[in-house]
């Protein structure tokens, strides 16, 4: 543990040495380079950062139209002493970009004296958050902790709330044939024939529409309106599976108001979540999106932290005995001593493969330990599955 944090100090440091030799000669500096544009006391304009790590294997690169920071003079109501925003920002790499329009930090002054917090020393908001991954077989390692962290909260965390949530899953009708648009169907895109003056064909009076209606040489029936309505309708029904259909299967999850804590001092919320993953074998393609509103990871107090408070005298030294444990957690983990709330996070997966869905990876381990556990055996209950299937009634 000591060897691994010493070992991340002076990789920090050593990246930090060549980014400021970078922006002072103008050049990179072993595969690092930093230009800005503009820079003052109290931020930056026109950021940009090129660097590699492991060896030059994994390129990155960081955007930032403007970084801007504030300080300020620390209250009991609102203790905070310096504020940190970018907006525009873009990160790309071989492996996924990410895109925000603006993170914003603020950084508390002893958040344990003032019990503003309930030890996180930053709050960091980010708006309009946008993640993109090229391939689930390469995913980020920044994407993957996330991914196996929620995954594993929503297995075994607890469920303090739920508004609403949903499953449903598709096994077939989800690539569009044309044989599957309504008869009385009629392209928006496809421009109407001009009248025929010697024509005796007499369109009916609800498909007659002033000429106001017919702009940009297109037009809308009421027959039309009622063969989309009906096609909306029958959307969420499952149909017999033809013989033209492809292989193919979505999955989707729906969520209203939920909120979670894993058990470590976190709480997870989400106002709205919607998922989907899609998955063809025919075509050997599959794709996953996730957008997310409102979504929260905050640190909470555990039972035993949940006392009366303290004299201010004890409270003070209490806040300065734990500062150094609160250091070291924070160089060794920054995110552990962080509070996050998100606007909008959109995250898309171009190519996704069901067996790297980490639902399904840490679905089976958990199965598995509560099988161990209970000392049941998985060969017995497939045997007796297999018997009780193909046995002669």
């Amino acid at each position: 543990m000591q060897g691994t944090l010493l070992d991340t100090v002076f990789q920090l440091s050593l990246c930090a040495l060549f980014v400021l030799w970078s922006y002072l000669l103008d050049r990179s500096v072993c595969g690092h380079r930093l230009r800005i544009q503009q820079l003052s006391l109290l931020g930056g304009r026109g950021i940009q950062y090129q660097g590699v790590l492991h060896d030059k294997s994994y390129a990155f690169s960081y955007k930032a139209s403007s970084i801007t920071w504030r300080p300020h003079f620390p209250r009991s109501d609102n203790p905070h002493w310096l504020t940190v925003t970018a907006r525009d920002v873009l990160y790309t790499s071989s492996t996924g970009d990410i895109s925000a329009q603006m993170i914003e930090t603020s950084l508390w002054f002893f958040p344990v004296l003032f019990r503003f917090t309930a030890g996180s020393w930053a709050n960091v908001t980010i708006g309009g958050l946008r993640v993109r991954v090229h391939k689930s077989t390469a995913t980020p390692y920044y994407v993957q902790r996330m991914r196996e962290n929620l995954v594993s909260t929503f297995l075994t965390g607890e469920f303090l709330r739920a508004d609403v949530f949903r499953t449903s899953v598709l096994f077939s009708g989800l690539s569009e044939h044309q044989e599957d648009k309504p008869a009385a169907y009629t392209n928006p895109r496809t421009t109407l024939a001009p009248d025929d003056p010697d024509s005796d064909d007499e369109p009916c009076g609800c498909c007659s529409l002033p000429q106001s209606h017919r702009s940009n040489g297109y037009a809308t029936y009421a027959h039309q309106q009622e063969a989309d309505a009906l096609a909306r309708a029958d959307e969420y029904k499952t149909g017999p599976l033809r013989v033209d259909d492809d292989d193919e299967v979505r999955f989707s999850v729906v969520a209203r108001g939920v909120h979670i804590n894993n058990k470590e001092g976190r709480m997870y919320t989400f106002g709205r979540a919607d998922s989907q993953m899609r998955r063809n074998w025919a075509a050997d393609r599959g794709s996953f999106a996730m957008v997310a509103e409102d979504c929260r990871w905050v640190r909470v107090h555990f039972p035993f932290e949940r006392v009366a408070p303290n004299r201010p005298f004890a409270q003070l030294m209490s806040s300065l005995l734990q500062f150094p444990f609160d250091l070291f957690r924070a160089i060794s983990s920054p995110v552990n001593s962080v509070d996050l709330y998100v606007t909008r996070v959109d995250v898309t997966f171009d190519s996704f493969r069901l067996r790297d869905a980490e639902l399904v990876r840490q679905g089976f381990s958990l199965a598995r330990e509560k099988a161990i556990t209970s000392k049941v055996d998985w060969n017995d209950v497939f045997f007796d599955a297999l018997v009780d299937v193909f046995a002669t009634r």
